[in-house]
């Protein structure tokens, strides 16, 4: 049943991301749903279990390519992010606006919003073929001056001739053919309906398909009239990953599919003198035994199909995926699994495999290599160009040192385990969808839409700790619902690169320079970043995650601090006053991890955590200027109004045992006397 329904999850009642541990219990991560063009998921996960095409994604990615609008690099920040997360739920967001901002992919009816009454099906078919396009086009983009195919291209397309030949006096042009998707292609209805002749086997249509002989009328040059033409292909070379369309027309066709085991886990191929030979079965096994010809041998890595549940329900795409391929384990064994948008779940082979005219057939099918099989190569991590973190990209001038600095190259290259302090600052894009129920209640049907509007990192340590080195802006070109000016302190011509005084950047640029210190290993420092990430698209795994609203956390007491309090309570410090500074913010959270190391080595954490919820209990865990009641403390500490307070010391590090505020303790090593 699992297969015919598409999964919803009730945003009002879940918790992110609670809600989605129920859906999926493998290692891999399922993508979510309530974004727009999210029909593309099932094709995404295939890309990401290919091997051949996933290491060139992540290659290009890691090079030093800045194009705003590149799908490639895209693909390969998403399948990193889905690698890491390792069966988290993640979202494909940043490459789905990416894709969906791309001015082709609205004429050729590969948004949603703009094609309500195409079938999914075709979507999914013309978005392969678009996609393998683009990227093919991308990956050559970064290798200028090469000539001939580039990598992406060897594993991307078959290499043919077509042939145009006059059906009247057999005049024959011959120009190069090259394409990235076969498109299957069925015997006439009265050849399938023939019962007194077999049914074609898989590898006969493929041959067919691959080949592809048809008659069309075109212009011949030595009759000069048009003529009836017969057109056929000779391949030349066959790629290294084989991307099919199923395009099924007919009921013949789907009557083929749904016969037991008529789709092979394996097909052997041989291209000998432009001939195209296809085999499967016993007779692959044969060719293997006698090693006459060289034959290459593909696996089905997966297959995008189509559920039709019923006139309830509707239609939508899901991938079946055999993740043995795309192990790092030479010694994996195949192993099936769903994947229905965020539900993930293995699955016997035969249900992967099993097909229904009425309700399930597939649009897409992948074939690797089979000698490409668990060849994950990790290089890319050692080759990643991070020329972008150390200019300056702005018209607008540098500004002053004790404000901002880029990082020196050779005495501050971020690495392993390097503390950075982050925080971001969104705007809406989106409100949130909501439906009235008979009874008055509301439910949330799709969550409102957040975007990036600014970043800020800061160095975690060494002579200029707490000093920003990416402070961006991130222009919008989109329509801005709510710049949400009171928490993010963006306004209305901030993120314009018309008006902005800020030379807003690019949303790729400034995730490219997150995603570069996560691949070096920097530990990101931040208060609540969780919402963070995930707005940015970005995951960052636990053990490179300082995360101050869990540091300063006590479990008996439910409830998480806001960093405004902690800044007063621990630092002694005003911040958020006037509206927030993501500068600000990430420096805040830092002095707060070393305020946090400082107790913890004294071995008085807990007293002093106790200490803090008791004096958040008085004030109703709100720091002086925040809208709620200030009550004087039994420390002696007052707060006051207007959001400042008695100017006091921070709290220090008492002795063992002793007061709990005890005498002079030492400071964080980020305060400045």
């Amino acid at each position: 049943m699992t297969l015919t329904l598409r999964t919803s999850c009730n945003h009002a009642t879940c918790s992110w991301p609670d809600k989605y541990r129920y859906y999926n219990q493998t290692p891999y991560s399922g993508l979510e749903t309530h974004i727009t063009n999210s029909y593309a998921n099932p094709l995404l996960q295939l890309f990401r279990f290919t091997p051949l095409i996933r290491n060139l994604a992540l290659q290009h990615t890691a090079s030093p390519c800045l194009f705003e609008s590149c799908l490639l690099c895209e693909l390969g920040f998403l399948i990193d992010m889905l690698e890491k997360a390792a069966g988290l739920n993640c979202q494909a967001s940043n490459f789905l606006k990416t894709f969906s901002g791309l001015s082709n992919a609205v004429s050729l009816n590969l948004l949603e919003e703009f094609a309500p009454n195409v079938a999914l099906t075709s979507m999914i078919q013309n978005l392969n073929r678009f996609l393998l396009d683009k990227v093919s086009e991308e990956f050559r983009q970064m290798l200028p001056g090469h000539t001939g195919p580039s990598a992406m291209d060897q594993v991307l397309e078959t290499q043919a001739k077509a042939s145009m030949r006059c059906a009247q006096c057999n005049n024959e042009t011959i120009r190069g053919g090259k394409n990235f998707v076969n498109e299957l292609v069925y015997p006439a209805k009265h050849v399938m309906k023939n019962t007194r002749i077999p049914r074609p086997t898989f590898s006969q249509i493929l041959k067919a398909s691959v080949e592809r002989q048809d008659q069309t009328r075109g212009w011949c040059t030595k009759c000069n009239r048009y003529q009836q033409m017969v057109q056929r292909k000779t391949i030349q070379s066959v790629p290294g990953v084989l991307m099919l369309n199923a395009a099924i027309q007919s009921h013949e066709a789907k009557l083929l599919w749904s016969m037991p085991n008529w789709l092979p886990q394996e097909v052997g191929i041989i291209v000998d003198q432009g001939q195209f030979f296809c085999f499967e079965g016993q007779d692959l096994k044969l060719h293997l035994q006698r090693g006459v010809h060289q034959i290459m041998v593909y696996e089905l890595v997966g297959i995008v199909a189509d559920i039709n549940s019923g006139e309830h329900q509707k239609p939508h795409l899901v991938a079946t995926i055999n993740t043995g391929p795309s192990s790092r384990d030479e010694d994996a064994e195949d192993r099936w699994h769903l994947f229905n948008d965020f539900l993930v779940r293995p699955i016997p082979k035969e249900e992967a495999l099993r097909f229904e005219p009425s309700w399930k057939l597939p649009s897409v099918l992948a074939f690797q290599v089979k000698t490409a099989r668990n060849k994950i190569d990790d290089s890319w991590k050692e080759n990643l160009d991070t020329s972008i973190l150390y200019r300056w990209w702005s018209s607008n001038p540098t500004p002053p040192e004790t404000k901002f600095k880029l990082l020196q190259h050779a005495s501050e290259a971020p690495r392993p385990g390097y503390p950075v302090a982050i925080d971001a600052e969104f705007i809406r894009l989106q409100a949130e969808e909501i439906e009235m129920k008979a009874d008055g209640t509301r439910q949330t049907i799709r969550p409102d839409r957040k975007g990036l509007a600014r970043v800020s990192v800061c160095r975690g340590q060494g002579e200029h700790a707490g000093l920003p080195f990416i402070d961006d802006y991130i222009a919008v070109t989109e329509q801005v619902v709510d710049y949400l000016t009171e928490w993010s302190g963006i306004s209305p011509g901030d993120l314009s690169r018309e008006t902005s005084p800020h030379a807003p950047v690019s949303l790729k640029h400034a995730y490219k320079k997150l995603w570069l210190l996560l691949n070096l290993g920097c530990v990101f420092v931040g208060h609540s970043l969780a919402n963070d990430f995930r707005t940015i698209n970005i995951h960052v795994p636990k053990n490179q995650v300082v995360d101050t609203s869990n540091l300063w956390f006590k479990p008996d007491f439910k409830r998480k601090l806001n960093l405004k309090f902690l800044a007063w309570c621990v630092l002694k410090e005003s911040i958020q006053e006037d509206t927030h500074d993501s500068i600000e913010d990430a420096t805040t959270a830092l002095k707060l991890w070393r305020k946090w190391q400082e107790f913890e080595d004294a071995g008085v954490l807990e007293q002093m955590l106790n200490d803090v919820y008791a004096k958040g209990s008085l004030v109703g865990f709100k720091a002086p200027g925040s809208g709620g009641r200030v009550v004087s403390g039994k420390h002696g500490m007052r707060g006051g109004s207007g959001g400042s307070g008695e100017t006091t010391e921070p709290m220090t590090t008492p002795k063992k045992g002793g007061s709990q505020f005890g005498g002079v303790g030492f400071r964080s090593p980020m305060r400045r006397p």
